[in-house]
């Protein structure tokens, strides 16, 4: 079994530019029982200061969860501690890799869930989907028996997904459970036998797949590595994602080739736009896009314009600003990946 360290320093000469990035940054998540969560936020926490390592990290009894970055040296202490502990053999890790540091502090958070559902008497350390890996997916998905289900939230879905995947056209995860439970109420003649679940990194369709089998199904599968994964591991020709996928980041997507996408981002709803809704007249920048002008406060409007003018103030004097390193910058959120 290859380290943690040999698999970020594999990372790094796979991706390239590594005089250009001397920056870390690892995207983590496992379920897994700690019974201990609370006594761990503190060693978390000591641990990351002292090796100059920022982020978030969310801890509850059912795993950890989370989005650090640091200097290459300092995440190698970081991934040692991880490795040390055998309760997190197995982790889901994913590595890239900045000119800078990506955040702005670190914070260790207790949490009753990593994920946020609505339903922390899931538990996915004790019983989940069957995991598919990318080469296996499409033969999947390919099968008539098979309901293809896309985790993730409707700004995200709005861009690009599999093909066949069905949309349960939720705002936050927190809605899912709703949709599984009306899907499980079907009769015989309509309720799917099996069942294929995905979002962006693996963590949401993981729990999502406990979930499922909580509501009754046998047969349940879940993406391993999500769609990031896919993308990376199947070559554009032979693949069935169709369009580009929403990210956590100032990129807002990327393309089959991981490579930013072509959209930009409301920062009011965070819906991704494209360049004709840049065109549209509900468009004001860090204000409203088409999706959302109609549906806000005079309060809201207001609150983003002045958001919005702080900004444009700090950089025309070239100063950095809070909201824009919040809005732009790596971001780790319960609805998220």
């Amino acid at each position: 079994m290859t380290s943690l360290i040999s698999d970020m320093h594999d990372a790094r000469a796979h991706q390239g530019g590594a005089e250009d990035a001397p920056y870390v940054v690892a995207a983590l998540y496992k379920f897994v029982d700690l019974t201990d969560h609370q006594a761990l936020q503190p060693h978390i926490q000591s641990l990351c200061d002292a090796h100059d390592i920022l982020g978030t990290i969310l801890l509850a009894a059912e795993g950890i969860n989370g989005t650090v970055c640091g200097p290459e040296k300092g995440m190698a202490a970081f991934l040692q501690w991880l490795q040390d502990d055998p309760r997190f053999a197995g982790i889901s890790l994913k590595f890239s890799f900045a000119p800078e540091q990506a955040f702005l502090r670190m914070k260790v958070r207790l949490k009753r869930e990593i994920v946020t559902m609505g339903c922390p008497e899931i538990r996915p350390a004790q019983a989940t989907g069957t995991y598919v890996e990318p080469a296996d997916w499409d033969a999947l998905i390919d099968d008539p028996d098979v309901m293809v289900i896309d985790t993730r939230n409707r700004y995200e879905t709005a861009i690009g997904s599999f093909r066949g995947a069905v949309d349960p056209q939720t705002d936050n995860f927190r809605e899912f459970p709703a949709w599984a439970a009306a899907l499980a109420d079907q009769d015989e003649t309509t309720r799917p036998r099996k069942l294929a679940m995905f979002c962006t990194g693996g963590i949401r369709c993981e729990k999502a797949s406990a979930l499922m089998q909580a509501n009754g199904f046998d047969e349940v599968y879940h993406l391993k590595g999500g769609i990031l994964k896919y993308l990376e591991e199947i070559p554009a020709q032979d693949s069935s994602w169709q369009g580009e996928c929403f990210v956590f980041d100032g990129r807002v997507a990327v393309d089959h080739d991981l490579q930013p996408g072509q959209y930009d981002m409301c920062h009011a709803c965070r819906m991704p736009l494209a360049s004709d809704d840049l065109a549209h007249t509900d468009y004001e920048a860090g204000i409203s896009c088409h999706h959302c002008r109609g549906q806000q406060s005079p309060q809201q409007r207001a609150r983003f314009a002045e958001r919005q003018k702080q900004l444009r103030l700090a950089e025309s004097r070239g100063e950095p600003h809070i909201g824009a390193a919040a809005r732009d910058r790596l971001k780790t959120r319960d609805k998220a990946n």
